[in-house]
């Protein structure tokens, strides 16, 4: 009977401590090892705002970058950039340029540059920008520029109500003609200085303002060409100071209205 209570102790002792290794916790992991097993959220560290810089000087083509970032929840959401001349034109609407540029290199400055933004917004950080075969001297250009933004503190508006910088609009898609619109407005101290406003052609790249056939027989049927009209509205809109005050141009109708509504959007973001 002895041996017989002495079995069943040594089974009962046996049997708790094999539940008491199974109840055992694993050992606890380390701080790193928790974070390195969580879904890490990439993010820039910015604090919202707008950003921008421009260069000091003209370069020896007698070109300055600009560019304005626009951050919103700690991420790079909008990046305006442009290469201004003394004449305050502005690149990527300098047709004489672009067709140079496309026969050397197969790129244009539109071109290069959405690519270049388009990297921009996917990487967050313009030292992984990815370069753009063909437009080496833009694609310095561009990730230098808007790092110097960057390192900057944001904007404060202007006594305009707006902040200083480049913006930039165009329309979603090709018209029923084959005609993108593109819009650029610069602001300084607070106010709009400068706007430039061309059309795309889908199928040859060039602008509408090069166009003389498309500007003579505009000119002959509405009393005013397209060249004529945008100069109207541009000084309309410096003028005015705001695009849904601009006044409309009689014989241009349509374009009147994809200006005023293009260069509202381009002015919202300097809102």
């Amino acid at each position: 009977m002895k041996r017989f209570i002495a079995v069943f102790t040594v089974l009962i002792l046996a049997m708790v401590l094999v539940a008491g290794c199974g109840g055992q916790q694993q050992p606890q992991q380390s701080q790193e090892q928790q974070q390195a097993q969580q879904p890490q959220e990439q993010t820039t560290g910015l604090k919202d705002g707008v950003y921008t810089a421009e260069e000091a000087q003209f370069d020896d083509h007698g070109w300055k970058a600009i560019t304005t970032v626009v951050v919103k929840d700690g991420k790079i959401t909008n990046v305006f950039y442009d290469e201004v001349n003394q004449d305050n034109q502005i690149k990527s609407l300098d047709q004489d340029y672009a067709t140079n540029m496309k026969a050397k290199s197969g790129e244009t400055p539109l071109d290069a540059v959405a690519k270049l933004s388009a990297s921009l917004l996917e990487k967050q950080d313009p030292e992984k920008v990815d370069a753009v075969t063909g437009a080496t001297g833009t694609t310095d250009k561009f990730k230098s520029i808007v790092s110097e933004a960057l390192k900057g503190s944001p904007e404060q508006k202007g006594a305009g109500g707006y902040y200083d910088g480049l913006f930039k609009a165009e329309a979603s898609d090709y018209d029923e003609h084959g005609y993108k619109a593109l819009a650029t407005v610069i602001i300084k101290d607070g106010k709009i200085a400068n706007a430039y406003y061309d059309y795309l052609t889908k199928d040859t790249g060039t602008l509408k303002s090069r166009d003389e056939n498309y500007q003579k027989n505009m000119k002959d049927k509405s009393g005013v060409s397209s060249n004529e009209a945008i100069a109207k509205l541009i000084d309309s809109l410096v003028t005015k100071q705001d695009a849904g005050q601009v006044d409309a141009v009689t014989g241009a109708t349509a374009t009147s209205t994809e200006f005023k509504e293009l260069m509202g959007q381009a002015l919202s973001y300097a809102k």
